[in-house]
């Protein structure tokens, strides 16, 4: 008994855990709201995403109330097993300046899973650029950016618990990268560069996923940030739920590790960050599948009517198989008669000869 219920109850978990496997990040990849995971989508994958973003402050200096609001659009196409593009679109992004907020900055870029990669450890690499979509750079309450072009790199590690310990079928996803705010500058000396740190737990629960995840960009030179409390870093608590149509909506808080700046700082690199945010996402997945052309159609078709015939043929040859069966057994009842009767007469001939 104990044994029939252990099985039911991994099994459960297992198929709830498979069934949200379509989780991506805000800036496109599987993952979890920030944190990647090792893993990809599959060939032929893709998906969109949605996130909206907000975090409302009263301003003690004015009557309005400050607010950010992110409308944020992603894509993720798996091209093969190991390698996936991502993109991420900003359509709306607070600036603090306009009534109505202009988009905001545009990432693309491309994971690629590792062969060093197992069944509970994965490893993979993402490489993105960032593209100054924006009019406006460095808005308050966001995280640092710059109006160049920038570039990054990010290692990932997954460790995958779901096989190893069914009932606990935990998942830890590492990352750690590098954020080049000018790609037209020397590599790893500005000091708007940055360190991408990101640790993120997964663990189903029916037909939903919960995860915890911690997220920080720390500059990585730059001598007026001088406490890594005063970097942007959060941390992140939220649930992914399966709902109608294959969708899978995303419901997240954000609290904020930051330490406030002194008041009288002027410097871009010293900002208050939002306090919290409440995240909320949908994500939709599809499968591409490529037509065929009418030359592979016709391919397919001949191989099918060869297929029919050779099963045909087979089917032909147990019909005649046992019509030849048949007529050798009928050809043998004879002999088996007269044999019979044989017999019959041997015996009637030993009991006269007995009498």
């Amino acid at each position: 008994m104990k044994k029939t219920t252990f099985i039911l109850i991994a099994s459960s978990l297992l198929i709830c855990s498979q069934s949200l496997l379509a989780q991506t990040t805000i800036f496109g990849g599987r993952g979890l709201l920030r944190t990647h995971s090792a893993e990809v989508i599959g060939k032929s994958h893709f998906y969109v995403n949605s996130f909206f973003m907000t975090f409302l402050q009263a301003e003690q200096s004015q009557t309005s109330l400050g607010k950010d609001y992110t409308l944020s659009l992603g894509l993720t196409f798996g091209l093969t097993e190991h390698l996936e593009v991502t993109s991420r679109l900003t359509p709306y992004q607070d600036d603090q300046a306009h009534i109505w907020g202009p988009p905001g900055d545009t990432e693309i870029g491309i994971k690629f899973q590792t062969p060093f990669s197992g069944a509970s450890i994965l490893t993979a690499g993402h490489i993105f650029v960032k593209i100054p979509t924006a009019r406006t750079h460095n808005v308050a309450y966001e995280p640092y950016s710059s109006d160049k072009v920038g570039i990054g790199m990010m290692a990932i590690a997954t460790f995958d618990m779901t096989n190893t310990f069914p009932l606990f079928p935990l998942k830890m996803h590492l990352n750690f990268g590098y954020m080049d705010h000018n790609a037209s500058d020397g590599y790893f000396t500005d000091n708007e560069d940055q360190f991408l740190m990101r640790l993120g737990f997964k663990f189903p629960i029916r037909s939903s996923v919960l995860y915890s995840e911690y997220s920080a960009e720390v500059f990585a030179q730059n001598a007026i940030v001088d406490k890594y409390s005063l970097n942007s870093q959060r941390v992140t608590q939220g649930i992914k739920f399966l709902g109608p149509w294959n969708l899978i909506f995303d419901v997240a808080i954000d609290v904020s590790l930051s330490q406030k700046p002194p008041a009288n700082t002027s410097s871009p690199f010293l900002k208050k960050y939002a306090d919290w945010k409440v995240v909320a996402g949908i994500n939709y997945p599809m499968v591409l599948r490529r037509r065929r052309s009418s030359r592979t159609d016709q391919l397919a078709k001949k191989a099918s009517e060869e297929e029919k015939k050779k099963l045909q043929e087979v089917l032909d040859s147990r019909q005649n198989l046992g019509e030849e069966l048949k007529k050798m057994e009928e050809s043998l009842q004879p002999a088996e008669k007269a044999e019979g009767k044989k017999k019959e007469n041997n015996n009637n001939s030993e009991e006269e000869n007995n009498r």
